[in-house]
């Protein structure tokens, strides 16, 4: 990847990173997700360091998820916006729905708390994809 293209990446990433902030927002899927994990309402109400920390690891892990779509893209020759949101569909579907799946399964996940995830999954990389696929060609 040139450096224009790693600029693409690295706004995709922000991109999905509001994108899950507002997934979880409080006019959002926020209080519904509360109800899933009451032991976060106290998280919330008392921020710590430890929030700081959480809110990196998350900003870290979709910078990572757009420059691995970014290299798929890449590596695979394809170029657009339908290509990307394809890719990004074809990833959600195959890695992160069937592992999660797998775990959710054996741990015996509350369905409803795991399709709030994967929907909050599918709208990260469609926000990674369509800013990738928007991106003008190097």
């Amino acid at each position: 990847m040139n450096a224009f293209e790693v600029l693409g990446a690295a706004v995709a990433g922000l991109a999905g990173f509001v994108a899950g902030a507002v997934w979880y927002a409080p006019f959002t899927f926020g209080p519904l997700w509360l109800r899933f994990a009451p032991e976060a309402i106290e998280r919330i109400e008392h921020p710590s360091p430890r929030r700081l920390r959480q809110y990196a690891v998350a900003l870290l892990a979709s910078f990572v998820q757009s420059f691995a779509l970014a290299a798929l893209l890449v590596f695979s020759g394809g170029a657009g916006l339908g290509f990307a949101l394809g890719l990004a569909g074809l990833v959600w579907l195959g890695f992160v729905v069937s592992a999660s799946l797998m775990d959710g399964v054996f741990r015996r996940r509350f369905a409803p708390d795991w399709w709030l995830d994967m929907g909050h999954r599918l709208l990260v990389l469609v926000t990674i994809a369509i800013v990738l696929g928007l991106w003008p060609p190097s």
